[in-house]
């Protein structure tokens, strides 16, 4: 990704002879880089917040290619709700 974004991205200075805008890259692969970790840091966190206490977490989620290709054209659903931080009471 690097190599391609330093194609479009950047141009040669002629009199040094090299590549102008590179730190740009850099700085927005790391940005990348930044938003995947806390997504997934975030999805450990809410699942950890879900289970009670003293059960062991379930398993972490590996990489299905067919359900990529699946959400990336648009048809996946979660088999579960999203849960949005709801505060539940209980009952009385």
């Amino acid at each position: 990704m690097y190599d391609a974004l330093i194609a479009r991205k950047c141009r040669l200075d002629e009199r040094t002879r090299r590549l102008v805008g590179r730190k740009k890259v850099i700085g927005r692969l790391a940005g990348q880089m930044l938003s995947v970790i806390y997504a997934l840091l975030r999805k450990d966190h809410e699942l950890l917040c879900q289970a009670p206490p003293g059960v062991l977490p379930p398993e972490p989620q590996l990489y299905d290619p067919e359900i990529h290709r699946k959400h990336r054209q648009g048809h996946y659903q979660p088999t579960k709700p999203r849960s949005y931080g709801e505060i539940r009471f209980p009952s009385d």
